[in-house]
């Protein structure tokens, strides 16, 4: 996936196909769309069922297969002000 080369670097955040939100600094890529993504956190956006969590997950590998979203981040969040529902499970077309 070539488009990745953009965000080669950069901060970034991704879902996955089970609806988890990932965030962290894009340092490499196959052409599987298989992604490393070191400082990694995985955040969970507050719900009627959770509350608001960043967990350290370090140097993280994704699976290309389980990637439905990649964008560059632009600007912050403050994630403890945002509520909304999980998201279902997606599909990957790959």
């Amino acid at each position: 996936m070539s488009s990745l080369k953009d965000f080669l670097y950069k901060n970034v955040r991704v879902i996955s196909t089970d609806g988890r939100l990932f965030q962290g600094k894009l340092e490499g890529f196959d052409n599987s769309t298989n992604i490393v993504i070191s400082g990694c956190i995985e955040i969970i956006v507050k719900s009627s069922d959770e509350e608001f969590q960043q967990l350290e997950m370090g140097i993280y590998l994704l699976r290309g297969t389980n990637i439905v979203c990649i964008g560059e981040i632009e600007g912050e969040v403050d994630w403890e002000k945002i509520e909304g529902d999980k998201l279902k499970g997606t599909k990957n077309p790959l």
